[in-house]
C-alpha cells in the first residue's frame, strides 16, 4: 500500500515539474504543492472521495465510545479506505494491457501457492480429512477465508484474460492459462472453504445472466446454469474433502437446532447474528460505538446465550457488524461509500468491477470482512484495479 502511495505522490511531483518551469524534486516547496494537488485530484474524483466514508464510519464512533485503545484499532484497520483511494487518483495510467499483467501474475502466483497447499494436503491426508469433518480449515497461508476470496477472484481474472485472448509473449499461454484456471477452480472445491465457493458460485452464475444479456442465447445460458449446478453437486459427491465439509455443516445444524451447538463453528455464527442484532436495537441510530461492540458482544452474549459466552464472536455478516457498532447513520453512511462508484453508468459496463462487487456482497452475508486488514485489502485492491480497467466483456 505504501508503495502506492510512494509512486502516486511522485507522479504528481512530476507533473508539476513538467508544467511548471523553475520548479525542481529537490524542493520542499515542490512535496507540499504535490500534496496538495493530490488531494485535490482526490475530491475531483467522487466515488473514490465517498470510499472514504468507510473509515469516517468507525472514527466518527469515538465520540460515543468509551474503550479507545479498541476503537483505534477498528480504525486503524479501516485506514486504507483513505489511503489506497487517494493513491489511485494520483497513479499514472497505465494501459489495459498493464493492467491484464498483473492479474496474470495473480493467476500464476495462485496456482504455485496452491500447489505448496496441495502437497502439503496429501502429505498429511487422514490429519486434514479428520478436522475438516470438525469444522477445522485446510491449513494455508494466513486466514483461510480471506485465501479463498483471493482464490476466487483469481479464477474469474483468469477465466477473464482468457476470454479476452490475453498473453504476454506467446500464443500457447492461452493454453497454459486454461489448464491453470482450470487447476484453481477444482482446488478452491479441494480447499472446501464455503466463503469462497459461495463468492465463486456467485460470482458464475452473474455472469452467466450477464452473457444472456449480451447475447440474448437464453438456451445456452440455461444449459450452463443447469451443468453448474450439476458440477457444485458432482464436486460434493467426489471431493473427499468437500464431502467431509458438507457432513460437518448438516451435523453443526443438527446440533444448532437440539440447543448443543455451543462448541460447534456454524452455531456461534448464527448466535452472533442474534447478538449483533440484539445489540443494534438497544441503540438503532448510533449503535454501541466501534470502540465498545467487542466489550458488548461478551456481555450481551454471557446474558442471552450463557451457553456460548466461553467463545462470543463478533457478529459474521458484515451489515449486522455495521449496524450494532454506528448503527442506522453508519449504516446510511456505509452504503453510500460502498455504492459510490457503482453508482456510476460507466463502471456499471464493466465485467471485472461488477462481478468482483458481487462477490464482496455475498461474502458481507457470511462474514464481517472489512473488520481484518486482509479482508479491507482484499475489497480495495481488486475493487480500485477493476475500476481501471474497461473490460466490458
Amino acid at each position: 500500500m505504501w508503495g502506492l502511495v510512494a509512486a502516486a505522490l511522485w507522479n504528481v511531483a512530476a507533473k508539476l515539474c513538467q508544467e511548471t518551469p523553475g520548479v525542481f524534486l529537490n524542493s520542499t516547496n515542490t512535496w507540499k504543492k504535490a500534496l496538495l494537488r493530490s488531494f485535490e485530484n482526490l475530491w475531483a474524483n467522487k466515488s473514490l472521495t465517498l470510499m472514504s466514508l468507510l473509515l469516517l464510519v468507525p472514527a466518527l464512533s469515538i465520540f460515543w465510545s468509551e474503550d479507545l485503545s479498541y476503537w483505534l484499532r477498528v480504525t486503524q484497520v479501516r485506514l486504507p479506505f483513505l489511503v489506497l483511494p487517494w493513491a489511485f487518483a494520483n497513479l499514472p495510467v497505465l494501459q489495459e494491457q498493464d493492467h491484464k499483467k498483473v492479474l496474470y501474475l495473480l493467476v500464476w502466483f495462485m496456482v504455485l501457492v496452491c500447489i505448496g497447499v496441495g502437497i502439503n494436503f496429501l502429505l498429511h491426508y487422514n490429519e486434514i480429512i479428520e478436522k475438516l469433518g470438525h469444522g477445522q480449515p485446510m491449513p494455508v497461508p494466513r486466514q483461510h477465508v480471506r485465501f479463498s476470496l483471493v482464490l476466487a477472484t483469481a479464477i474469474i481474472a483468469g477465466a477473464w484474460l482468457w476470454r479476452t485472448r490475453f498473453y504476454v509473449k506467446f500464443p500457447w499461454e492461452r493454453q497454459a492459462l486454461a489448464i491453470a484456471v482450470a487447476f484453481l477452480f477444482l482446488f478452491i472445491h479441494v480447499l472446501s472453504v464455503r466463503g469462497g465457493l459461495a463468492v465463486l458460485y456467485a460470482a458464475l452464475l452473474v455472469s452467466i445472466a450477464w452473457y444472456i444479456q449480451q447475447t440474448k442465447r437464453w438456451a445456452v445460458g440455461i444449459v450452463a446454469i443447469i451443468s453448474l449446478f450439476l458440477l457444485l453437486w458432482a464436486a460434493v459427491e467426489t471431493i473427499p474433502s468437500l464431502r467431509q465439509r458438507v457432513a460437518y455443516m448438516q451435523y453443526d445444524w443438527e446440533k444448532y437446532k437440539a440447543d448443543e451447538g455451543e462448541t460447534y463453528s456454524d452455531a456461534e455464527r448464527w448466535i452472533s447474528l442474534k447478538v449483533g442484532f440484539s445489540i443494534w436495537e438497544k441503540s438503532p441510530l448510533l449503535g454501541t460505538g466501534a470502540g465498545d461492540l467487542e466489550d458488548e458482544v461478551i456481555r450481551t452474549t454471557a446474558e442471552k446465550f450463557p451457553d456460548y459466552a466461553e467463545t462470543p464472536k463478533l457478529p459474521h455478516n458484515q451489515w449486522i457488524h455495521i449496524m450494532a457498532s454506528t448503527g442506522l447513520l453508519g449504516l446510511a453512511l456505509s452504503l453510500v461509500g460502498f455504492f459510490a462508484p457503482v453508482f456510476s453508468q460507466k463502471n456499471r459496463k464493466k465485467y471485472l468491477f461488477v462481478i468482483f462487487q458481487v462477490m464482496v456482497f455475498t461474502t458481507f452475508i457470511i462474514e464481517c470482512t472489512l473488520e481484518n486488514a486482509i479482508g479491507v485489502s482484499w475489497y480495495l485492491f481488486y475493487t480500485l484495479w477493476f475500476l481501471t480497467i474497461d473490460g466490458r466483456r
